[in-house]
């Protein structure tokens, strides 16, 4: 089975799966809207399976962030399930209300497969991301987080991305093992708003 990778997506491409993830909130709020994509309306690159994230935010500030960095679902399926989970189902934050929508601006990220980095210290891990500023996968001991490449505007520093990177997985900021398994990958993304 063949992987959609975040390079492979053009512009008009994008801007289907930012129309895909808009229609996906939307749906929620009307009965007139399909409760899945009509597949026959997109090409083979978006019925292909492919993992993405959709980050959505209210005024600027973060409203949800959820996704998958496995690709199982055709992209335009996954695009639009991860829609609906990121207004409705983060559980940090409260569902998104139709007052919100206004103010909505939504980004679809499309990932390429993560790639194994071998790293003998944190400090390798640090030396590698001052020169690459690629979304960071970290797991160890049952425990995983996720920062997409997009996070580095906000946490600039490698010391910083990585320290509160670990933070959000739960081990202290000062936490590294032996067996930390880190895993990169870049994306493609778009950002638009809702209305």
């Amino acid at each position: 089975m063949s992987v959609t990778s975040s390079q492979t997506l053009n512009k008009g491409e994008l801007t289907q799966l930012l129309d895909v993830a808009r229609e996906a909130i939307r749906g929620h709020f009307s009965a007139d809207i399909p409760t899945s994509p009509d597949f026959s309306l997109y090409g083979k690159k978006l019925t292909t399976p492919g993992a993405c994230f959709v980050t959505l935010e209210v005024d600027g500030k973060l409203q949800g962030c959820l996704g998958s960095t496995v690709a199982h679902n055709p992209l335009v399926l996954d695009v639009h399930n991860r829609a609906r989970a990121s207004a409705y189902q983060d559980r940090r934050f409260m569902p998104l209300s139709e007052d919100q929508l206004s103010q909505l601006t939504i980004e679809v990220s499309v990932l390429s497969t993560p790639q194994v980095m071998e790293v003998s210290s944190e400090q390798t891990l640090l030396d590698h991301l001052a020169t690459e500023k690629c979304g960071v996968i970290l797991s160890d001991q049952h425990r995983q987080a996720l920062f997409l490449p997009q996070v580095w505007s906000k946490l600039p520093k490698p010391a910083d991305f990585i320290r509160q990177l670990k933070l959000k997985a739960g081990w202290s900021a000062d936490y590294w093992s032996n067996n930390m398994e880190v895993k990169t990958f870049n994306v493609t993304s778009i950002k638009g708003k809702y209305y």
